[in-house]
């Protein structure tokens, strides 16, 4: 059985290595198992989305009125689910921007605290390097 390929989208790919690269980056020095786990967990969660939203092969030139609506249910339900999702990611962006904004406006006004604020913020934005930033401030 040969292997098949799906046609692949340059910015899917860019957005796929950039999200590997932060990955990466924010893991320096954690063992290869704890980053193995993390780029799976990644790769995973990317194939779970990829089979919620995929296509139902065979239903696309029928006449069939019944199979007009069931297509058009199936669309309207993963549009209400793409749209909640979106909601949902919109707001946590723009939580994680106004915590951002917030650390820049602390250190533009002079205040200095050998970054611990810095830190705990980048933690909240970005958990997983949490444990990464914390091993390297020691």
């Amino acid at each position: 059985m040969g292997m098949q390929y799906a046609p692949v989208d340059p910015v899917e790919r860019d957005l796929a290595a950039a999200q590997l690269d932060d990955i990466g980056h924010g893991n320096e020095g954690r063992p290869w198992a704890a980053l193995k786990d993390l780029v799976l967990r990644w790769h995973l969660e990317a194939v779970a989305r990829a089979r919620a939203e995929a296509w139902v092969p065979g239903l696309a030139r029928s006449r069939d009125p019944v199979v007009e609506e069931a297509l058009n249910r199936f669309y309207r339900h993963h549009m209400r689910v793409a749209m909640g999702h979106l909601k949902t990611e919109n707001l946590e962006l723009r939580r994680k921007l106004i915590e951002a904004v917030d650390c820049a406006r602390f250190y533009a006004s002079g205040a200095t605290d050998a970054g611990a604020r810095a830190h705990s913020v980048l933690a909240e934005l970005d958990p997983r390097t949490a444990g990464a930033a914390a091993e390297q401030s020691h």
